[in-house]
């Protein structure tokens, strides 16, 4: 006997929150009952991609198929069916989620209708993306509707592919927002200080290659936990946070040249730091973080600029420097540091005081391993109280005997993985010879 579709809506509802998109859709066919379970289910998520395939290079085409372009209408169609049908019942919906691969914008009309829709159901999450292929998505992408700024009931939005401009007398009414998500969204500095200025319960902002931002301010958020940036297409000027009870704070710039200045002093409360990008500096480091009294964690990574770290910390119990090519010095005082993490090309000379921290240490290497690598290498961990892992990749290129059919050459990668404590580990690496 059939108990489970006994059980009331709500209770049905919950159980397919823990079930794939597919799974959902599947239970239409066990029987009348659960079509209607399926009706009124408030999760819509509706993925143009899982359905035609990511290997399908149409997808990302301006010059799509008239056969791909057919399959398109047809989900379209049924996203557009599905909608309406869900909001027949006026019941609230809980989230929306929509991704869509368009060759075009042709079809636009039908977005800025399932947004309204949306809005006017009163929608506690929305997460809304659109691709367009080549030029279209950063030149010429799809303008998100100003409703969606006008949505009270909006808890968690999440945008993607698009470009937001308003009306300067526009209201934003954005009350109940606790999370904010923008990645690879068009905007500017003032659009993003009106909307952070006119949702005081936002907990969690995250700005992921957004392009048009230039001065970066978020001030005044008392509920603000969490903050983090990434940028690989604009060049911001700066980046400044006044809120005292932010805890997480991320920022990373992975172009070169780009070097803003970055302001977060007055987050008294942080307790995460992660940096990475060419304006992180020595100077920045000895300055920043004696500031931020409870900070716990700390990342440095991809930092060209950065040749010496010195840090010093009662409180920081988490410590990583990765992929910091230049980093030549390390100088750490942190007598309550419990794990840290290294990865690089040079054994850096160092001054170390944790005494009860976990290490582990990566390098990869071309070409260096000898007798003064290894020597040097025997130094720098002699300074580390209790390592638990040391991961060594070599790169040697060798040349092959020569023969009467080949001359060539390849790249033999050699690698060393050790774990146990420091003295353990030296008798192994003595026993490698290296």
């Amino acid at each position: 006997m059939d108990h489970i579709s006994r059980f009331p809506d709500g209770v049905l509802h919950h159980i397919l929150s823990f079930l794939p998109t597919k799974d959902v859709l599947r239970t239409s066919i066990l029987s009348k009952r659960w079509k209607l379970v399926l009706d009124t289910y408030p999760i819509l998520d509706f993925s143009w991609g899982d359905c035609a395939g990511q290997s399908s290079d149409a997808m990302y085409s301006e010059n799509a198929s008239d056969e791909y372009r057919q399959m398109l209408t047809k989900f379209m169609n049924y996203v557009d069916t599905s909608i309406f049908r869900f909001c027949k019942y006026k019941f609230s919906m809980q989230k929306f989620k929509l991704f869509l691969v368009l060759p075009d914008l042709e079809l636009s009309s039908h977005l800025d209708k399932w947004v309204q829709k949306v809005i006017e159901n009163g929608a506690k999450e929305v997460d809304f993306g659109i691709d367009l292929p080549g030029y279209l998505h950063f030149k010429k992408p799809y303008s998100m509707p100003d409703a969606i700024f006008a949505a009270k009931s909006v808890t968690v939005l999440k945008l993607f592919g698009c470009n937001v401009k308003l009306e300067e007398s526009f209201c934003i009414k954005l009350h109940s927002l606790q999370k904010l998500a923008l990645k690879e969204v068009q905007m500017d500095d003032h659009l993003l200080r009106r909307i952070v200025t006119c949702c005081p319960l936002i907990e969690d902002i995250s700005l992921r290659f957004c392009w048009g931002l230039k001065k970066i301010q978020v001030f005044e958020l008392l509920r603000l936990k969490k903050f983090e940036i990434y940028s690989h297409l604009s060049k911001p000027e700066s980046v400044e946070i006044k809120s005292p009870s932010l805890e997480s704070f991320h920022c990373s710039f992975t172009v070169r040249s780009v070097k803003p200045i970055v302001s977060v002093d007055a987050c008294q409360g942080l307790k995460s730091l992660i940096l990475s990008g060419s304006f992180v500096t020595e100077l920045l480091l000895q300055d920043l973080v004696p500031k931020f009294h409870v900070l716990e964690s700390l990342r440095v990574g991809d930092c060209p600029v950065l040749k010496k770290v010195k840090i010093s910390s009662w409180r920081l119990k988490s410590l990583e420097i990765h992929s910091c090519e230049n980093i030549m010095d390390i100088e750490i005082n942190t007598p309550n540091l419990l794990s840290c993490k290294y990865c690089g090309s040079v054994v850096p000379v160092s001054l170390i005081n944790a005494p009860s921290c976990h290490w582990q240490v990566e390098f990869s290497l071309m070409n260096t391993l000898d007798i003064l690598w290894y020597m040097t290498l025997k130094e720098f961990l002699a300074k580390l109280n209790q390592l638990v892992y040391l991961h060594v990749y070599v790169y040697l290129t060798t040349i092959m005997v020569r023969n009467t059919y080949s001359n060539s050459s390849y790249i033999v990668c050699f690698c060393i993985c050790l774990f146990g404590d420091s003295c353990h580990i030296y008798e192994l690496l003595d026993a490698f010879s290296l």
